[in-house]
This record gives structure tokens, sequence and C-alpha cells, in this order.
């Protein structure tokens, strides 16, 4: 087997049984980016990074933070959203995002809950599924080349432990590349739990079969590109192209195949910290980067034009993520005007759906956060 990132390598005694590398020949293992990446097929995401100087100073802050955590957050909840918007450092994300998105007190609430759920068999039907899926899962990296690695089989131990954490629920496709991502930052149990609040509390309905959050989100994304780009919002609508055509992707995998990597960390830094807002947040700044000038609308004279520049954004969008992120917080969505919204959608929803139950008002628009 190949190397495994110094990420995972990390935390790889907490996994049992994980990938061994022993017996590996040096002489064949690919060189990789920063983030485990293999160079060789065209990646240079992650060559660079912020100098040694300035990651210590945040490991630092974040160190601090994470030291009295309770009081920061209902004293200077400010303090961890201005460190959020500069970057979580590489080495405490697996501490860090567990803690914003409430996963470590859903943990220490059910100690051993995910090691008797790894421990069951799951459901054929869902295991087929998820094990079909597997390879799918960012081919490309060191963590996922081997189906008999430890990368493919700790995503095959989250995925089957939320089936069985939420029967009813069971797996959906766009959680694989989510899982994946939360595995490449920490150990199996709390990329569980984080998959689980990003499910529950982040995001809720959308992995479910009637995928209700999503629709939901996709016309509040309508509202927003309404209210932020008035222009492209009116060329989308003459060519009869709705946010559900092309953002569900997004949305739903948290931008896992849109962003560079280093940017998709960024975006899911502020994610931990804001919720929902951020996915809005990064979709404008998206629709913006390809539809955003005259010239661009005019060379998508029509809607097949349109969804083919929006599905290929990721090819638009510049490996440098300072700027990016910078645009991102940018973006003048407030979260009370993104409650008001939804309350106003909400009425219409259930005019619309009298049978439905979804009801999104008591999702965490970031974990405790004001």
């Amino acid at each position: 087997m190949l190397k495994q990132s110094s990420q995972a390598q990390k935390h790889l005694s907490k996994e049992d049984n994980s990938g061994s590398d022993a017996g590996s020949e040096v002489s064949l293992e690919p060189e990789t980016d920063r983030f485990g990446f293999i160079l060789t097929n065209g990646s240079t995401a992650g060559s660079v990074g912020p100098s040694p100087e300035v990651v210590r100073q945040r490991e630092a802050k974040w160190i601090n933070i994470m030291g009295q955590w309770d009081f920061i957050l209902s004293k200077k909840s400010s303090k961890v959203k201005l460190q959020c918007q500069k970057g979580i450092p590489a080495s405490l994300r697996a501490k860090c995002w567990p803690l914003l998105c409430g996963a470590t007190d859903r943990m220490a609430q059910n100690k051993k809950l995910y090691e008797f759920l790894d421990s069951q068999p799951g459901l054929q039907s869902w295991v087929d599924i998820i094990e079909r899926d597997l390879d799918r899962q960012f081919p490309f990296h060191e963590m996922f080349l081997s189906k008999d690695g430890h990368g493919q089989r700790g995503l095959f131990r989250v995925l089957k432990a939320y089936t069985q954490f939420q029967p009813e629920e069971g797996y959906c496709q766009a959680q694989g590349p989510v899982a994946a991502v939360l595995l490449m930052n920490m150990p199996a149990e709390e990329a569980f739990w984080c998959l689980v609040q990003i499910s529950e509390q982040y995001l809720p309905g959308y992995y479910s079969p009637l995928l209700e959050g999503v629709l939901f989100d996709a016309a509040i994304l309508s509202w927003v590109l309404k209210k932020m780009c008035p222009a492209i919002h009116k060329h989308l609508q003459q060519h009869g192209v709705e946010p559900l055509m092309f953002a569900t992707d997004w949305l739903m995998c948290l931008f896992t195949r849109h962003l560079p990597f280093n940017t998709l960390l960024r975006v899911w830094d502020l994610f931990f910290c804001y919720g929902v807002k951020v996915l809005l947040q990064v979709a404008v700044v998206l629709v913006r980067c390809v539809l955003g000038r005259a010239e661009q609308r005019k060379q998508c004279a029509g809607q097949m034009e349109t969804l083919e520049r929006l599905r290929g954004v990721r090819e638009h969008v510049q490996e440098e993520e300072e700027s990016f992120i910078a645009e991102v917080c940018a973006v003048p969505l407030s979260g009370k005007d993104l409650k008001r919204r939804m309350e106003k959608e909400l009425q219409r929803w259930r005019t619309d759906k009298p049978s439905s139950t979804f009801d999104p008002r008591g999702r965490c628009y970031g974990y405790r956060m004001a």
C-alpha cells in the first residue's frame, strides 16, 4: 500500500487494523502535495501555504481557544469567527471541526456507540451500495487509492455506521465525499459524529430519501441570487435555469467536487462556524465567477450553455484561496435575514406540501453561535 497522508498517520493508531505500510517500496510511492493528492495526475493544489510563523501563531490562538472553549463561545464568539475566517491550522482541524459542530459533545454523550455500530454487519442492501461507491471518492488521493487500504475501509465503516444510526435515512451518495474529506482530517469515530451533526443539525433533510432540505434551500438560493446578483438572476430566469438544476451537487456535497482542496478546507472552516449561510455565500461567488460579467452571460445564449458553464465552474476557480474566502465573507447575507426568509419560505412550503413534516427551523446556523 502507498504511504498515508501525514494527517492520517497521526491518527492511524486509533483505527483497528488500519492499512499497514509494512513492506512498502519507497521508490514506488508517488509524489503528493501537502494534502495527499498525487501530483502526477496534474494536481498542484496545496503546493504552497501560510508561512511557518503564521501557522504557529494561529495554532497558538486555537490552542488557547480550545483550552477555554465554553467560556469563549459564550462570551467571545466573535473571536472564534475571526479565527475561522483566517483559517484553522491543518494540524488542529481534527479537534476544531468536531468542537465547532458539536460532534465532540455528541461523542461524549454516546460513548461506545460508534464502536457498537461499527461492530454490526449492517443491512446488506446498504452495504452493497456503499461498497460500489467507495472507489469513486477522491481516487487520486493516497488514502483512497486501494480498495483494501485504510482510507476506503474507514470510509465504508463510517457510512455503514450511519445507515445503522439513521436506518430510516440509510445512505445517500452525496455523503460519500463529505465523509471522505472528514476522514482525511480526523479518525473514523470523530468523522462519524461530524457526519451525524452535518446531516442532522446543519443540513437536515439533505440526505433523506425525499431530499426536502435541498429542495428548500434551492428556493432560498434563488432568493439570495435575486437579492445579490439581479442581472444573473434575470439571465437564469430568462433561460429557465433554476438553482436546483446546477446547485444540488454543490450543496449536498459541500462543494467537494467544485473547489480546489485548499479552498475547500477554508470553506468548511467557515461552514462549521456559520452553517448553511456559508454554502449560499459560496454559491453566489461561484455563480458570479462564471456569469458575473455581461460578456459571460452573452456567451451563454440558452439553457444548455448556461448550465454547462455553471456545472463546469471548477475550471474557472483560481487556486489561490485567500481572495476566494474574502469574496465569500463579503457576500452581505446576514443570519437574521436568512432566518426571516426561511420563515417566509416555510409558509409557502407548507401550503404547497401540506403533508410534509420537514421543518428546518431548529437547525444550526453555526454551532452555538449567535
